[in-house]
């Protein structure tokens, strides 16, 4: 299987915690990489640009492809659906998805900006993300004042 190859397939499947070296992916930080660097191919997670120690290394692109395939593959892949304060927006999402038989998952943010300023996040999973999409103008949901927060 060539990069490419892995990177579609993972956009298919609706992965977006994975980057490719020299391919892409969704984002470039906060992601498990594969990367190659120029003896050894190798797994790694990186944050705030610091890498970490490999997860996995070899010399062999194939294995290492292998390996990064199963490895995303059993990542849980959140796509956030609304980042809202209002709790009525929060609950209009969470019931046509549910309606929708898509797994939510709600993560809430106490405080972001005074005491008792609760924002409300959604999330669905991997493929659903494509189901969301199809039955909602505009995912994902920000409030006005809550787009500074938006990736």
């Amino acid at each position: 299987m060539e990069l490419t190859d892995l990177y579609n397939k993972f956009i298919a499947e609706g992965y977006n915690h994975f980057y490719i070296d020299g391919v892409g992916g969704p984002h470039q930080d906060d992601v498990h990489r594969l990367g190659f660097d120029g003896q050894k191919w190798t797994v790694y997670y990186i944050e705030r640009g610091q890498r970490s120690n490999p997860i996995f290394s070899a010399k062999d692109k194939e294995e290492a492809i292998r390996f990064y395939n199963d490895f995303i593959s059993k990542i849980e892949h959140w796509h956030i659906i609304v980042f809202t304060r209002s709790l009525k927006i929060l609950d209009i999402f969470k019931e046509k998805l549910e309606k929708l038989n898509i797994r939510t998952i709600q993560n809430d943010i106490p405080a972001l900006s005074t005491a008792g300023d609760k924002v409300y996040r959604l999330f669905v999973v991997n493929k659903d993300i494509f189901i969301a999409k199809a039955h909602f103008k505009e995912i994902p949901h920000f409030d006005d004042d809550l787009e500074k927060y938006r990736h």
